[in-house]
């Protein structure tokens, strides 16, 4: 059963890696996007993230090279720490209004499996 939280919004902003860094990261390395918000499918729910964490790693992130973690790939979200909200759940452990934390990305939804 589908669990559901009007947010009235109904798109979901996202900051995307356009390209790898030479050095410091600059406003061309990146690309804003503005899609629909995503649908939980069976064992999902939707996070709306409230708070985003910037951390000194996501740097080492952008590079292309072997480290603890892939390198986020280009055209994919920028991978950050959040927390959020669940505004609609499929999954029997999450109802709407639980708070969060994940590894959801910068954005202003996400979908999560928990």
């Amino acid at each position: 059963m589908t669990y559901r939280q009007n947010s009235g919004a109904s798109s979901n902003t996202s900051i995307r890696l356009a390209r790898r860094p030479a050095g410091l990261p600059v406003a061309a390395d990146w690309r804003i996007e503005t899609h629909a918000i995503p649908e939980p499918g069976p064992g999902e729910f939707l996070v709306r993230i409230t708070m985003i964490s910037l951390d000194p790693a996501m740097r080492g992130w952008l590079d292309d090279r072997p480290s603890y973690l892939p390198p986020v790939a280009i055209d994919e979200v920028m991978r950050a720490g959040a927390v959020g909200e669940v505004v609609t759940s499929n999954h029997p452990r999450f109802k709407v209004g639980d708070l969060v934390l994940g590894t959801f990305g910068v954005q202003e939804y996400a979908i999560s499996g928990g």
